[in-house]
């Protein structure tokens, strides 16, 4: 390492000021950031870039008031084991089928985050309410209130995994500091932002738009409240085309769902499956649809959204300026409409939902009558809001 930074008219250069008064490093004649810990002096950069040096003295300094090296992870104690602790855990939980690959995936993204911001040496039992608050302060002032809470939602569920482990001799305190967004700005902001729903008018506007399989799409998802996933999985066998009759348990949570498919939904799934490419693989061969390069139209964990960008072009086609506003926004519009049939646990059957009340637990089924009602009365809804024919034929 270079002691002394000599200019071209050799002289010493001048020592730079520090950057604010409270700079925790000074400014040494080896052209570098230093600072004396324990008796040894440490050097953290170089003078043109204080702002490097003054991160990896918080990257280091616990370790060095310690008296450790503090490039050697202490496994047990530190931010870093407890995140590859934690995603062991999930991994496990997964290949287990307990979890599904997207949920791992978002885990995993939660963790970089925690683990770069904190440092993985960064001790467990050195973290203080005020570091949380810190770290909540450092998410992106881009993201909604409910992207924020979403993500201190997953931050919270690490650190409980922590203190359920008895990572540490004393619970971590992290719940004053990783507070969610309150309700009413959540609310403020969902004020401002388009429904995530389709009216009727668009609805139509997109399934004329549309061509196979696209408008079989548009119909599960109105029809049977399918989101993109559940296109994505659905077999062929699954369809009762003799009963009009849908049903699987829902791939994001296991819970028994099903309905009655419409006259529309029949026909247009008549074609679609038709029409599918043809595929030699047995694995895809049973789905009821596949792209044209013969892929899945959804892979649980795959960062390929053919669907969603397919979907994206179709609204552009058919005029529908909605940000944020999807495929999956049919399965709201179902949910908004299928309200009206006044039967929520036929409601809740349809969309796959859990049904949290205590006459759940003694209720073994649904009259499946119940659930054609509510579809029916989607139905209505759907072809009510059909455009009415011009004169000449024209629509």
């Amino acid at each position: 390492m270079t002691r002394r930074n000599v200019t071209d008219a050799g002289k010493r250069a001048s020592k730079p000021a520090k950057p604010r008064k409270d700079f925790p490093l000074f400014a040494h004649s080896a052209g570098q950031w230093a600072k004396k810990v324990r008796g040894k002096l440490h050097y953290f950069g170089v003078w043109a870039d204080p702002v490097a040096a003054e991160k990896e003295w918080e990257r280091t300094k616990l370790a060095l008031l310690e008296g450790r090296d503090p490039d050697v992870e202490l496994a047990g104690v530190s931010v870093g084991w407890l995140c590859n602790v934690f995603m062991d855990s999930k991994k496990l939980k997964h290949e287990q089928g307990e979890l599904a690959k997207g949920t791992v995936d978002e885990y995993h993204g939660m963790v970089k985050a925690v683990a770069a911001f904190f440092g993985k040496g960064r001790r467990l039992d050195s973290l203080r309410p005020g570091d949380f608050e810190r770290y909540r302060n450092s998410l992106p002032s881009t993201w909604s209130p409910t992207t924020t809470n979403n993500h201190l939602r997953l931050v919270r569920v690490l650190f409980k995994y922590a203190n359920d482990i008895e990572a540490t001799e004393r619970d971590i305190r992290y719940k004053l500091g990783l507070k969610a967004v309150g309700k009413p700005l959540v609310r403020k902001h969902q004020a401002k932002q388009h429904a995530k729903e389709f009216t009727v008018e668009e609805v139509w506007a997109l399934f004329n738009a549309a061509t196979q399989p696209m408008r079989s799409f548009i119909l599960l998802g109105l029809n049977a409240a399918y989101g993109t996933a559940d296109i994505g999985r659905l077999r062929i066998d699954q369809i009762d085309f003799a009963n009009n009759w849908l049903g699987e348990p829902r791939g994001k949570t296991g819970i028994a769902r099903g309905c009655w498919l419409w006259p529309e939904t029949v026909a247009e799934l008549r074609v679609a499956i038709e029409q599918k490419p043809f595929t030699t693989l047995e694995r895809l061969e049973p789905l009821a649809f596949l792209t044209k390069r013969r892929q899945p139209w959804s892979v649980d964990g795959s960062t390929s959204r053919p669907l969603t960008q397919a979907f994206g072009k179709l609204k552009e086609a058919a005029k529908i300026n909605k940000t944020h506003v999807g495929h999956y926004s049919l399965r709201h519009t179902f949910a908004t409409v299928a309200s009206g049939a006044r039967d929520p646990e036929a409601v809740d059957f349809v969309m796959g939902h859990k049904d949290a009340s205590m006459r759940a637990n003694y209720r073994e089924g649904i009259d499946q009558e119940r659930v054609k009602a509510v579809c029916q009365h989607v139905r209505q809804w759907f072809l009510e809001g059909k455009p009415k024919a011009k004169k000449g034929g024209a629509k």
